[in-house]
């Protein structure tokens, strides 16, 4: 999958990833919550903060935050995001700037989940949990279309939970740059493998926190039955082309694709992973943001039927 004529990193994050590389302390201190508390920083620091004249407004509820745009459209979706983080990192906080111009570019609302973290919780713990409040929340709204969205590991467990957990509730899935191969590590692995925001030792790391419980219950995307594919919903799915995951995520495509299941997609060949953290900041961030709402998320991207 890699490309000869791949373009280098875009400018603002080459530069990003230069000074990551100068102030970068150890990849972890042993402390998870340490570790926690110092990518959250990162991302403040060099993603941006909440815009308040952004006309935006958040609404905390029991499990999940929901922002409401300036403006809405009485016609929107309801949009259910489960952010990134391998289950070890994040949390709605960090993503607020992000949501909050998602929410803004959509005219939709847009939920967020926290959710239980490893290692202190199993992957079982955390996403039984996690399905538990995403169909409750699917029970209130119901009567309204609703999309189901999620970065890195959220993309992972949009696609679980819109096939197999709650099967029939979403009228698009959207997978943003996803974890999606649990077992195969591409050509890209080695490629981006170090500097480019993801490192391939913390994915390796994430992928031992995940791989049990999706092997346990017989789910790999790439070996999805005629039957799943053809309960899919209409599905999105963004690439990054400096991305550790770039491969899986251009070889699912095309594997659907062959199997006459076309997802709609969207690369981006010179940002890396993450890139939606730094939408507060960096102005390459809010324009792939800008353009993922205005097609991933749109009734006209095309339906895999």
């Amino acid at each position: 999958m890699s490309d000869p004529a791949q373009p280098p990193l875009n400018a603002e994050f080459r530069r990003l990833a230069a000074a990551r590389k100068i102030m970068a302390g150890p990849s972890t201190t042993g402390s998870p919550t340490v570790d926690r508390a110092n990518a959250e920083r990162w991302i403040a620091r060099f993603g941006g903060v909440v815009q308040p004249d952004d006309g935006a407004s958040v609404e905390a509820g029991a499990h999940s935050v929901t922002v409401r745009p300036a403006q809405e459209d009485p016609d929107s979706p309801w949009v259910l995001y489960i952010h990134g983080g391998g289950l070890v990192y994040y949390s709605t906080a960090v993503f607020q700037p992000f949501l909050r111009t998602l929410a803004n570019d959509l005219r939709a609302p847009v939920e967020a989940f926290d959710y239980l973290k490893a290692p202190e919780h199993t992957a079982e713990e955390s996403v039984e949990q996690l399905q538990r409040h995403i169909a409750e929340r699917c029970r209130a709204l119901a009567g309204r279309p609703l999309v189901l969205a999620g970065d890195s590991v959220g993309g992972l467990l949009t696609l679980y939970l819109g096939l197999r957990a709650l099967p029939d509730v979403f009228s698009r899935l959207v997978l943003i740059y996803p974890v999606l191969d649990l077992s195969t590590e591409r050509e890209s692995y080695e490629t981006f493998g170090e500097g480019y925001f993801l490192d391939r030792e913390h994915m390796r790391r994430f992928r031992s926190v995940l791989e049990p419980f999706f092997t346990a219950r017989g789910f790999d995307p790439f070996a999805l039955t005629d039957s799943e594919l053809a309960g899919l919903p209409a599905c999105s799915v963004v690439t990054a082309g400096c991305d550790v995951l770039r491969d899986e995520g251009l070889a699912w495509v095309e594997q659907l694709a062959d199997r006459s299941a076309r997802p709609h997609h969207q690369h981006f060949p010179d940002l890396p992973h993450d890139f939606c953290l730094y939408t507060g900041k960096l102005e390459s961030a809010r324009g792939a943001v800008l353009r993922i709402a205005a097609s991933a998320f749109s009734a006209e991207a095309s339906h895999h039927r």
